[in-house]
Formats: C-alpha cells, structure tokens, sequence
C-alpha cells in the first residue's frame, strides 16, 4: 500500500513536499521522478517483495523488466512507461503467467510490474483483468498522457485538480492544500455532507478538486494539458438469476473461501478486524484455516447498547486466535478529536471512524495487514433499514388521516421517534425516503438549511428491478464507496496498516447482484442467504442475533461526559457562518432533555468546525 502524487510540470521540490504529506501511507520508502512532461512520487509500504526492486515510480520494458527512479536508471530513458501505484494486484502471478508466455520478462516479485506489462499488452482495458484495489498513474512516453484509474468498488482513493494548464493527482486532499490551490468551500459538498456524514460524488470539499470514482479510469493529455478520456470499465449490475437455495450457498461459500485465500497473499503478517458480528466472523473463520496463530483485534464500548466485545470473544475463543481486546471511551474522542481532521482531510462525520482508528492504531503494532467484514451488508442486505423502507413504502401510501392517528400513536410513547416517523411518512417520493431513513441530518434541516434539489442528482441509483436491488445499488456506489471505505481507509493508513476486504472481491458483488431478492432479505431476516452458507460453520448466537452495527453512544456523551466540550466547539466557532445557531441552540437544549436525539448534527458540526480550524490557509 503507498501514497501517490504527481503534476504536469517539473519541480524537484514541489513533488517532494507533497509527496511527503502522505508519509503515512508508505513510510517504508520514498521515491521520485520528474523529466521535461511530469513529476512524480511515491510513499511506499512495502507488503510484496520487500527488496528495493519494489522501489517506485517503476518504468518498464517488455524485453528488460522493471527499473526504477532508483536504481538502473539508465535503462528510464528507454523505457515506455513509468508508474506510481496504490493497492494490490491479487490475481498478479496468473495474469504475469499469460503475459510470460507472450515474452515478456519480469525482474521483481511485484504486482506494480505487472500492472505496466499488462497496460503494454491491452492499453487501458488491462484493469479488467485485474482481482484486487488500486489506485495508480500510468505515465505512458509515446503517447504523451497520464492514464489514471481506481479499482471496482473504490477501495482506494485518487483525487485530481485541472485549472487551465495544470493537473495535480494525489492519494489525499493533504497534498492539495500543500500545493496551495485555492481553498474555496464546495457548496455542494458542504451540502451533501451535513446530509450524508460525507462527501459523494466526484466532488471533493474544496472546489475543483474532483474525486476519481470508482471503476473510473481517466486519460490526460500532456501535450493538449486537458482531459481527454473519462469513463467506467465496471458497473453495479443487478439480475435475478434462478438458483435454488443450497447452489447459492455451495457457490457463496467457495467464492469468498477463495476471496479470502487470496487477499492472504503477503511477505508481511496478517491479522483481522473481528466486531464480533457475522461478516468478520466468518472472514476469521477462514483465516484461521490458512493463517497459524491468527491475530484479532476488536473494540469494547462503555456503553452496553455499543458493546458488541463479548460476541467477538466468542468467535476468537472458538477458532483460538490470538485475541486484542481496546477499551473505548469518551476520553478517547477528546484525545483524537484533533487529530482526526489530518487524516480525514475530506470533512467526515461517521462517528465509527473514532473506534476503527483506535482499533488500526493497535492491530499496527503488532500486523501489517488486516482483513475486515466490510462490504457484507451493502451486497447481501445486512441493515435493518431495509426491510424498514419496504414497510413504510407501504404505510406512505396510505390517507394522510391514517398517517397522521399513527404519529400521534407514537408521540405518546416515544416525541422522538414520532417526530422522525412524520417526516419520513410525509416525503415527497420514494428516493427521499430512504435518504431521510440512512440519515438523521435530515432532521436538523432547519438549521443547516440543506438544497434537497441537489440531491436528485443521486436518484439515479434508484432504477434497478426490484424496490431492494434499487437501495442496494444506491449504497454500494455512495454508502460503501464514499463512507465504509473512507472511514477504514484513512484509518488503517494513518498507521501504516494495510486494510482488505475479502467480500468486495468484485466476483463476490457480481455474484451477489444476481441473486434472487428472496436470498437476500426473507421474512424481515437480512443477509438470508449468507446466514444459510454458514448455518453450520458458525455458533447461532452469531448467525441469528440482531444487527447491532459499529456505532458511537455520541448522544450520552453529548448529555454527559462531552457535554460542555462539544457545546464550546459547536458555539464558539466564527471562522465561517454555515448555519443558524439560534435553532442549533434550541436543538441543544432539547436533546440535553432526552426528548429528541440530535447528536448526528452536533458531531457533523464539530468535525466540520475541526476540519476548517484544521486546512483554512
């Protein structure tokens, strides 16, 4: 895993200083390269082959092999293309097979080499082929451009900025803000953020500093300095195949048993994330077939409704692993609450990101790759909301007086929820539905004042065969690739820690998406189908035990222990006037009652205020 950057202009000294703000990445090794068209440079941690071959940006010739910036350079000049690259070829050693028997020669144990070979056989189409993440610049002499492209499911990250006459690319925003472009605040994304905790689409925070997606390749021209070619090589595609019940299973159960041999593919240890939930579970349950004392790390919370430590305690005492158990408190969000803004430089409110960073912090110190369950949910429908969504579908078609007796039902039980049941039963069409059910900001729209137009440009997700395959589809392109992936991304590389993630094998998803409804959601069981392959390899408590997610007890912290800490973040800021704090303030004081729960708004607020404080030059 590394960092990358790179320009279309030459300047020793500029690439070297935004190189090194993505030493986190790759602190094993540095390296550049800049002739008459580009700069390039790479941060490097080393997983395969450790040896200085792997040394980056790597040029490569087809009768010679790879030669770095490093060392043979005079074999640079005759070379045909160059590379920086991010990730992990999974599938490198069949693919450079193929490409030997066509004679191609290969000096290194590498996958960066093989990613050069391949693009010299099949041009930007090579990334078809390829099982893994990544993120990566081809700098291809002859033709004179920059071929850029990010893996399927956008498990790795890759930014870019175009003005008039210069391309800048990098792994991270923080390499952005050292090349000093101008900050100017993306309303859009300001907007979509205090919606959805994070930024979708291809618009970063700061203006014009555009995101690649995923399955997105890019070819810039630096003989016309503009962007010739962008488009997808891979979609999110749904079906309803017809496949009984025990072939989905004895198909799934080999798919990911596959998935997960090869994401063990490492000259460095390699340990997991275990939640105690069922998708790390069973990626432990294979592990621990190929991986001798396999090493787990897990959180426990102080709150009981968060604790999900005595289920992962289960699954590690069952398959005898090595067991790392981190404590987690309030105390943990003060000491961090600093810091996080560095490494999530594209403002981030999954309050999740806290515990996924302690938890890297640790696994680091003992493994340099870690294994997690992430992805599951969003292609086998794992969250409660679905099934949620399909009933007030329902209940949304209803007269507006049965509607109206249902929210005063609740209102006696619970203001809170009944507040939330209202709007949600009141939405225009089906699309903000299920956007106000993923996102409690919604209810702080008073304040933040959020264009709601701008988010029809996400219903397009929504056009699938079935109700379920629609949000599905809608949370793998931006719940997963924009949030999930984000949060365990930028926390595993704050520490040097390489994340995989053995269920967004891009065979598992396709796999996946082609399955019947009913395999998927039955009777109001989530992940039915997964819970069935593993019926008999997992304990019951595990398998059939309520959904409990990866969350954060902020709304008691909000009312005690972080009480007046977050009350002078939110109140004291004046550095930029985004929302109304008279309606905040009543907020506030609501939620300290107990009657309503406003803590999702309160801690966007707060990293928002923590990220500008952080990067405004």
């Amino acid at each position: 895993m590394c960092g990358i950057a790179g320009f279309n202009w030459v300047d020793n000294n500029k690439i070297a200083e935004i190189t090194e703000t993505l030493n986190h990445r790759g602190p094993n090794d540095t390296g550049y390269h800049v002739d008459n068209s580009v700069s390039l440079g790479q941060k490097r941690l080393s997983i395969l082959d450790l040896s200085d071959a792997g040394h980056q940006p790597m040029f490569y010739t087809p009768e010679k092999g790879a030669c770095s910036s490093k060392y043979k350079k005079e074999l640079i000049a005759n070379s045909k293309t160059g590379i920086v690259f991010n990730g992990e070829i999974y599938n490198f050693k069949e693919i450079r097979t193929q490409l030997q028997n066509k004679n191609y020669v290969f000096t290194t144990n590498c996958d960066t080499e093989l990613v050069l070979a391949a693009y010299l056989e099949w041009g930007t189409k090579c990334v078809e082929k390829f099982n893994g993440m990544w993120a990566f610049c081809i700098y291809d002499k002859e033709k004179n451009i920059l071929f850029l492209s990010r893996d399927r499911l956008g498990i790795k990250p890759l930014y870019y900025y175009q003005s008039e006459n210069k391309f800048i690319f990098a792994s991270e925003l923080k390499a952005f803000y050292k090349a000093k472009i101008p900050f100017e605040i993306n309303t859009d994304s300001l907007n979509h953020f205090f919606i959805f905790s994070c930024t979708p689409n291809d618009n970063s925070i700061i203006e014009n500093v555009k995101k690649l997606q995923a399955a997105e390749n890019l070819i810039y021209s630096l003989t016309e300095n503009k962007i010739i070619s962008r488009n997808k090589y891979w979609k999110t595609k749904f079906s309803e195949d017809k496949i009984s019940e025990n072939e989905a299973s004895e198909q799934l159960y080999k798919l990911i048993d596959d998935s997960v041999k090869k994401r063990l593919l490492s000259d460095v240890e390699v340990g997991a994330f275990l939640s105690g939930g069922l998708d790390s579970s069973i990626i432990v349950y294979f592990m621990q077939k190929y991986v001798k004392n396999l090493k787990t790390f897990s959180i426990r919370f102080d709150y009981n409704d968060f604790n999900e430590s005595a289920y992962a305690k289960i699954i590690a005492d069952k398959f005898e692993t090595q067991h790392f158990e981190i404590a987690f408190t309030a105390k943990d969000i003060k000491k961090l609450i600093d810091e996080l803004p560095h490494f999530y430089d594209d403002p981030f409110g999954d309050a999740s990101m806290i515990p996924t960073f302690l938890v890297s912090k640790v696994a680091s110190e003992h493994v340099s790759v870690v294994l997690s369950g992430t992805g599951s949910d969003e292609i086998f429908a794992g969250y409660g909301r679905y099934s949620e969504y399909l009933t007030l579908k329902k209940l949304k078609k209803q007269p507006a007086f049965f509607k109206n007796l249902l929210v005063n039902i609740y209102k006696q039980r619970n203001p809170d929820k009944a507040a939330k049941l209202k709007q949600l039963l009141f939405t225009k069409n089906d699309e903000e539905l299920y956007f106000k059910l993923l996102s409690d900001l919604f209810r702080g729209e008073d304040a933040i004042r959020p264009n709601l137009n701008k988010i029809k440009k996400l219903e397009k997700y929504f056009n699938q065969n079935s109700i379920l395959n629609s949000v599905l589809n809608f949370d793998q392109n931006l719940y997963l690739s924009e949030d999930l992936l984000v949060k365990e991304d930028r926390a595993t590389m704050a520490h040097s820690l390489e994340g995989r993630v053995p269920f967004l094998d891009h065979r598992v998803v396709e796999f996946a998406n082609s399955l019947p409804v009913n395999l998927k959601l039955k009777y109001k069981t989530g992940k039915y189908g997964l819970k069935k392959t593993f019926d008999k390899h997992l304990p019951k408590e595990i398998l059939y035990r309520e959904k409990q997610g990866f969350g954060v007890p902020l709304k008691h912290y909000f009312r005690n222990e972080l009480k007046d800490y977050a009350e002078s973040i939110i109140f004291d800021f004046k550095d930029f006037e985004y929302f109304d704090k008279v309606i905040v303030r009543k907020m506030w004081n609501l939620h300290q009652t107990g009657k309503a729960d406003y803590a999702s708004l309160f801690w966007n607020i707060i990293i928002f205020n923590k990220w500008y404080s952080n990067w405004k030059y």
